[in-house]
């Protein structure tokens, strides 16, 4: 897949454990195991930390025309399932709590949610029971202002949920006690839940895999989010191989290994 001509938000390298590429359709509890170690912390290696600060800047900069004030509000998605979507918003949001800001990781994927199992936690209720006019659980983690808000149950129409007037009220609600939301949504070649939202987000974020993501599913899913009006803050690349190929040219380039301990229940 080449990226020519294309804003690159940021290029995260293949994993020094040299996990091998998820396949599609592969099943998923292996990858949760894996990508729970990668979570972005204080003791990670500068090298680490270095590239989400990079990620982080971009995202800040990307919507810079706004102003200082307000909250800002990031959509994370990919063209397909299995590309690294989740773990990067969920790095992204740790990374912008890094900042000393108060922000919120809500977990918008209601089809295959995975930011509670990332995180080990088990929420009686979520998003999908706060947008049915119950409560919800938000969990806070410890040691940085990072507050999660889970799928809770998973229900039978996520487009319609995010689609409702109550989403776009809670999320209003949401901008007045935070300073930084990323919201993990479903691949948008898939479902048309990361098109509805847009319009709701100050920025989408792409995340696609080296050597699996192809060009037309990027190109594809590009067209589905500026159709509706959304603004494309850059493309994660994952697993990118930082040897010279000539096939690859990119101007950011970082190494990981990560650790994390998940927090307590607010």
């Amino acid at each position: 897949m080449e990226t020519k001509g294309r804003s690159t938000g940021a290029t995260l390298p293949i994993a020094e454990n040299k996990r091998k590429p998820v396949q599609r359709g592969e099943g998923d509890r292996k990858t949760i195991r894996e990508d729970r170690k990668k979570l972005l912390t204080r003791k990670s290696a500068p090298a680490i930390r270095e590239s989400y600060i990079q990620l982080r800047t971009n995202l800040m900069y990307s919507v810079a025309y706004l102003g200082d004030s307000g909250c800002r509000v990031f959509g994370v998605t990919s063209p397909n399932p299995a590309e690294g979507k989740s773990l990067t918003a969920a790095n992204v949001a740790i990374a912008f709590a890094m900042l000393g800001k108060p922000t919120l990781l809500i977990d918008g994927d209601m089809r295959k949610p995975s930011i509670a199992r990332l995180w080990r936690i088990h929420p009686k209720r979520g998003l999908s029971d706060l947008l049915a006019g119950d409560t919800c659980q938000v969990f806070d983690v410890e040691g940085i202002p990072l507050s999660i808000l889970p799928v809770g149950k998973v229900p039978p129409d996520p487009s319609e949920m995010l689609a409702s007037a109550a989403f776009q009220d809670e999320m209003e609600a949401f901008r007045g006690q935070y300073a930084y939301i990323i919201i993990d949504l479903p691949p948008a070649n898939e479902v048309a839940d990361a098109q509805i939202v847009s319009r709701l987000v100050d920025g989408m974020v792409l995340v696609v895999r080296a050597g699996c993501t192809k060009e037309r599913e990027l190109a594809e899913a590009e067209s589905i989010l500026t159709s509706a009006g959304s603004r494309i803050c850059g493309v994660v690349i994952n697993d990118m191989s930082l040897k010279p190929s000539g096939k690859y040219g990119y101007k950011y380039g970082y190494r990981y290994r990560y650790k994390y301990g998940i927090g307590s229940k607010k």
